[in-house]
């Protein structure tokens, strides 16, 4: 009877070519049936290195991902292109991924259905790389459920980088991914990741353990804060949110609804939080751009208060491409946290839920919107000019503004009356 599971592994750390071969001897030691290399660094000969991987694959007798940087001929001149390579157990290779680094280049990049392979232990898996996770859609996943991700991509935004946003992805999606930043069982969360060679046995179909939360925690990602410029953002009174506060907060035409209760229990003085919305096009990387519809409640790394519960609810335009975000210092039970679509047509409800939680630094809903006209444009000025358009739009129904043009009208009243004094005397 065949095995419902499968042994994968991640090699992490190594990135030197001489590096490789004792790399995945060892690993074959172990028993695994695949395992996903580091990214060789882009000096590295190609064709030895194929050579290299090929070889170690058949005389350690398991699958191999590798992820290979060439120069290749790109109309007049050369690009740079990153292929994620498969090997087989007889180290043939079995699947290509290819894509160039610089994204306008319009050559040698592979067709934008998702990159298949099928091995003798009964697995089906898709290739991607790193920025894929935010460029495909669930219909490019072809119901997949297990993945190799390979890279070394760097995401401009907080929420981007693949080290965050793999485990909510993993989540939704319920599907094993191997990866560099550790391997995700689907909703049972992050298997291993920190050891030089991660270990983990999986199951054929997905996540089938005990779910937990997909809790991103800075002592294991170093996260940059979330740049809020072009959010609407409101601070939250951590002092009246102790009664229970709610506010909804609106960007556009997309809003937040936002209720917030704050314990008894201890809360640094220098601990803050904002409540902030943001519906647009996004920029995640020098060549890519995204439509998001964002729900946040965001603080700092010095931020800790205790929650008793918090809970955020909005309509999103596109259906099943909503994600949690979680970032914590502290684990969260899985009993405390609650993730829920409520889909009625567009748009559709999700609400992200938790109770009883300890060092929130973000916790939000991050949705893609494809409807976005933005969304396959690059980043510009004008488009951040639009975007300022609107949050001024949105702004000027704050109470705070309507009494400040309350004030400048009774001062021009004033202004007036002294005025007409002053020509009637001069008559």
């Amino acid at each position: 009877m065949a095995s419902a599971t499968y042994k994968a592994g991640v090699l992490q750390q190594h990135k030197e070519l001489s590096e490789f071969t004792p790399s995945i001897h060892k690993a074959g030691d172990t028993g695994l049936d695949i395992l996903v290399l580091p990214p060789l660094e882009p000096t590295a000969n190609y064709d030895e290195a194929i050579d290299l991987a090929s070889s170690a694959a058949e005389q350690a007798g398991l699958y191999v991902v590798a992820h290979l940087y060439e120069k290749a001929r790109c109309q007049l001149g050369y690009e740079t292109v990153r292929s994620s390579l498969v090997f087989d157990r007889k180290g043939a290779i079995v699947a290509v991924y290819r894509k160039a680094q610089n994204s306008a280049a319009n050559c040698t990049i592979s067709d934008t259905d998702l990159v298949t392979f099928t091995t003798d232990f009964g697995v089906t898996f898709g290739v991607l790389m790193e920025e894929d996770l935010m460029l495909y859609d669930e219909e490019h996943l072809k119901g997949v459920k297990n993945f190799v991700m390979t890279g070394d991509w760097q995401a401009e935004g907080s929420f981007f980088n693949a080290a965050q946003f793999a485990p909510s992805w993993s989540f939704i999606t319920n599907a094993n991914l191997l990866s560099t930043s550790g391997i995700y069982a689907g909703k049972a969360g992050l298997k291993t990741g920190a050891d030089k060679l991660a270990v983990s046995e999986l199951h054929k179909n997905g996540g089938q353990d005990a779910p937990v939360v997909p809790i991103v925690s800075p002592a294991s990602v170093i996260f940059p804060g979330e740049d809020l410029r072009q959010y609407v953002v409101r601070p939250l009174d951590l002092e009246v949110s102790s009664m229970g506060y709610k506010e909804t907060v609106c960007h556009r035409s997309f809003c937040c609804e936002f209720y917030v209760k704050t314990g008894a229990k201890e809360t640094l003085p220098e601990s803050s939080y904002s409540l902030a919305a943001f519906n647009g096009n996004r920029p995640f990387s020098v060549n890519h751009n995204i439509g998001t519809q964002i729900c946040l409640i965001t603080g700092s790394e010095k931020s800790n208060s205790f929650f008793e519960k918090v809970s955020i609810t909005a309509n999103f335009t596109k259906q099943n491409s909503q994600y949690p975000i979680v970032q914590s210092a502290t684990v969260l039970p899985t009993d405390n946290f609650k993730f829920e679509t409520k889909v009625n047509g567009v748009p559709h409800q999700v609400t992200l839920e938790v109770v009883e939680a300890q060092n929130l630094i973000n916790f939000g809903i991050f949705g893609k919107d494809a409807t976005n006209k933005l969304e396959n444009n690059l980043y510009s000025e004008e488009n951040s000019t639009e975007s300022a358009q609107y949050e001024i739009y949105d702004y000027i129904f704050n109470e705070d503004v309507q009494e400040f043009f309350d004030y400048v009208w009774i001062r021009l009243r004033i202004l007036i009356v002294v005025v007409s004094i002053y020509i009637l005397e001069m008559m």
